[in-house]
């Protein structure tokens, strides 16, 4: 995988133009900006407000799930946790926000015949756009999506649409494989599947203990691992260091607004 340069940020209005509850917690926008649409890479986010003023100050980081530069719309995946994505939620179409992006540095190539992607929760928005990126040039890609219940499987449809295969994992078992999706990946990657479709590297966001699986996969086999890192921060910048992590050598620090948001997994340290 090759990671783009560092792109030069943008600040401009975005217009609502459609907003679905997909149920309580998680919250499908799409929004329209020409530059966005037209620039962004796989891996990419943006920085988005949505109040003019007053409490909060800052803005909120979100993955770019879907870009169509024709239409030059976008598409985020929120999670409503916050002062901050509860004032998201209540948007309408016709509504305006502040976008500043895409920043970061996406995936400008890929070496691999077929990825794999291991995620968990609204975490699965950070790779759709990675998923369909890889389906249009020709590189099959093999999702194993989890969540607590089958509600809270999010972007379920989208990587359905750009996956060869899909498997499902459910703590509750109210969907799938009732237990861990690791449980999962490890038949895959042991069994016969691996020997006639084999997985070249793996993909993953939104559990530390898949990340931590990813690391130990990728440092015991041939599959190369990547992390989709998700931190706090404050500007999406480099300015405040908020979004800090620590360097697997022990040699300092890494931004995951300016290095990142993807690493190679043994690039970081997982905490």
């Amino acid at each position: 995988m090759q990671k783009s340069s560092l792109p030069h940020p943008r600040t401009g209005d975005a217009e609502v133009l459609h907003i679905h509850h997909v149920n309580q917690q998680y919250i499908d926008i799409l929004l329209k900006s020409a530059a966005v649409a037209r620039d962004a890479l796989p891996g990419q986010f943006v920085m988005v407000r949505s109040w003019p003023n007053g409490e909060p100050i800052l803005p909120r980081p979100f993955d770019i799930v879907q870009t169509d530069p024709e239409k030059e719309t976008f598409r985020i995946v929120i999670k409503v946790s916050g002062k901050g994505t509860r004032l998201l939620s209540a948007l309408t179409a016709g509504d305006t926000v502040s976008v500043t992006g895409p920043l970061g540095r996406g995936i400008s190539s890929l070496e691999e015949q077929r990825i794999g992607l291991l995620v968990r929760g609204v975490g699965a928005a950070a790779v759709v756009f990675t998923a369909e990126w890889a389906r249009t040039r020709g590189i099959e890609v093999i999702t194993f999506l989890s969540a607590a219940t089958k509600e809270r499987l999010v972007c379920r449809d989208y990587l359905e649409s750009a996956s060869s295969r899909m498997f499902i994992a459910t703590d509750d078992g109210s969907a799938g494989h009732h237990g861990d999706a690791r449980d999962l990946l490890s038949r895959y990657l042991d069994g016969e599947a691996q020997k006639e479709y084999p997985i070249e590297a793996l993909f993953t966001c939104g559990s530390r203990r898949f990340a931590r699986t990813i690391q130990e996969v990728s440092a015991g086999s041939e599959v190369k691992g990547y992390i989709f890192l998700e931190e706090h921060m404050a500007c999406g910048l480099g300015d405040c260091h908020g979004c800090a992590v620590k360097k697997a050598d022990s040699s300092g620090y890494l931004l995951v607004c300016q290095e990142g948001p993807i690493f190679a997994a043994q690039e970081v340290i997982i905490e």
